[in-house]
């Protein structure tokens, strides 16, 4: 639908949404379970995460411990999973050999990995980095794939046709085809690592955010239990922002041919 034809604007639908869902769970919080060793208030939440961010500052310690775990997982996961799944979409040899793994270890519970990898790799950064990586990889390659195959094959035949060279048909045709499908498959990998974050934090660690939603748990501190939760949330949200904007500054051509 073009924007002009919305009654309301875009911003304006989103906040009323997120306003709408703090007023039902306060309401639900506050007027349904009221039970605060089962849920509570989002001014409980708000309350508490300032005390955490200004007074004691204690939240920030595990901020930094989960984003550098995330972000080193995330981005080596970018680095391996683009090039390999396009090499696998143009070479059928390195396709059907990566093909069984790809299925095994993607269709394979992170969760069951984590063992594994504190055996191989110790309880510090290294197997939190790998679980992550795991999580964000599959997604990142599976569409770096397909955004290679679903290229216009017209396109292609017509670049050949001028001889174009092949470093030149990958720069000027294949790779931008294929950034919508990359960038949708960088979107997917963010939620599944942020999850990997969770799950290696719950293995070993004395910090970061999925330490502290276990720990909240185990102690019932419901209270700073959402407070991690949110946290999440929020770093997801994040994520999902910048990369849609950095979408719409590399592929101005979608945003043309929707009308925008």
């Amino acid at each position: 639908m073009n924007e002009l034809n919305r009654p309301l604007p875009s911003s304006v639908l989103k906040a009323g949404s997120i306003g709408a869902g703090l007023l039902l769970w306060h309401a639900v919080a506050v007027y349904v379970v009221n039970d605060p060793s089962l849920l509570v208030s989002p001014i409980v939440v708000l309350r508490t995460a300032y005390d955490m961010l200004f007074v004691t500052g204690e939240l920030y310690p595990h901020l930094f411990a989960s984003s550098w775990i995330f972000f080193y997982g995330f981005f080596l996961a970018i680095l391996a999973g683009v090039p390999l799944g396009f090499v696998m979409a143009l070479s059928p040899l390195v396709r059907d050999y990566v093909n069984p793994w790809m299925a095994t270890l993607y269709t394979t519970p992170r969760i069951a990995f984590a063992p594994i990898l504190l055996l191989w790799f110790g309880i510090g950064g290294g197997s939190k980095v790998a679980i992550v990586f795991l999580g964000c990889g599959f997604p990142i390659l599976i569409n770096s794939f397909c955004g290679m195959r679903a290229v216009n094959r017209d396109y292609v035949g017509l670049a050949r046709s001028f001889r174009l060279k092949p470093w030149a048909l990958f720069v000027k045709i294949l790779l931008p085809a294929s950034v919508p499908f990359i960038l949708a498959g960088i979107r997917l990998a963010i939620g599944r690592g942020l999850t990997g974050v969770a799950i290696a934090e719950w293995f070993g660690a004395t910090e970061g955010l999925g330490y502290l939603v276990f720990f909240a748990g185990q102690t019932l501190n419901v209270p700073i239990l959402f407070v991690g939760v949110t946290a999440f949330a929020v770093l997801g949200v994040l994520g999902f922002e910048l990369v849609r904007r950095f979408e719409t500054y590399v592929t101005p051509w979608k945003k043309e041919a929707q009308g925008g």
